[in-house]
């Protein structure tokens, strides 16, 4: 007796399909979306940002005293940087939301009279202003917690190191000096899989003079803007830091300055 056999041929994709859509176009739309709303303009800053104060052209004098001029500010920002920086935006509210709702966050209520965790910090000499990301209420003590996320390789590091970040650590630093705490948390989630590594804080010697240091450092910058005494250049044209300054431009036509204010030193022994 003979079967018939039903053989199935099976046939191979191209190995590129081709599509009549215009996909470059559609993606080049797509990413359009992302910096359609981030927009240059004038800005006068009154404070020192401490999320700023570390990093990059944030330990320039010569930028803070032009801030304080007010300037235009340029947003250089590409649609995977600004997909970068609203990653993280998103990442923080859900920390915070998973905090709140565990029960060890401080609750606040914002200007829209919402539930957060963020709080205000103020300080008139220097003047300083800013956001604390999250107070903990940890086995009856407070700690100052900031939030940051990292791509995995950052990450691996922070967590074989066990140290914060300088820029990290002193933007921590800033809020518990200015609001006496001695305790803190560095609080790091990994983009990749969203695991979370927390780096205690405890103020000691070295954290308070590095600290004191700072300070003293935004005085002498601020005393400089008030006498009318521009910084001069601390860094080439070309160098990293001048590349990415936002108000790149105004700097290179204001002059070449009056006066040397070395940039804001990082640590300056091991932990």
């Amino acid at each position: 007796m003979t079967k018939n056999l039903l053989h199935t041929v099976m046939i191979k994709p191209e190995e590129k399909p081709v599509h009549s859509m215009d996909i470059a176009a559609l993606e080049a739309k797509i990413k359009e979306g992302y910096t359609i709303n981030r927009v240059d303009k004038h800005t006068t800053k009154k404070t020192f940002a401490p999320s700023t104060i570390a990093y990059g052209h944030g330990e320039c004098a010569r930028y803070w005293y032009l801030a304080f001029d007010g300037q235009m500010f340029e947003d250089n920002a590409d649609a995977y940087a600004a997909a970068n920086m609203t990653a993280g935006t998103l990442s923080h509210a859900r920390i915070q939301a998973a905090m709140m709702n565990s029960g060890v966050a401080k609750i606040y209520r914002d200007e829209d009279n919402e539930e957060t965790t963020e709080f205000k910090i103020r300080h008139d000499d220097p003047p300083i202003f800013g956001y604390g990301d999250v107070m903990l209420d940890w086995q009856g003590e407070e700690l100052i917690g900031e939030i940051k996320t990292m791509m995995n390789e950052g990450f691996e590091y922070r967590k074989a190191s066990g140290k914060a970040k300088n820029g990290h650590l002193m933007q921590l630093l800033i809020y518990m000096k200015i609001l006496k705490r001695p305790k803190g948390v560095m609080i790091y989630e990994n983009k990749n899989n969203h695991e979370l590594l927390l780096i205690p804080v405890d103020v000691n010697d070295h954290y308070r003079r590095w600290v004191d240091q700072a300070f003293d450092w935004m005085r002498t910058v601020r005393k400089a803007w008030e006498s009318k005494t521009l910084p001069s250049k601390n860094y080439r044209s070309n160098s990293k830091i001048c590349k990415s300054c936002p108000i790149k431009k105004a700097c290179e036509s204001a002059g070449q300055g009056v006066i040397k204010i070395a940039p804001l030193e990082i640590l300056s022994e091991e932990l």
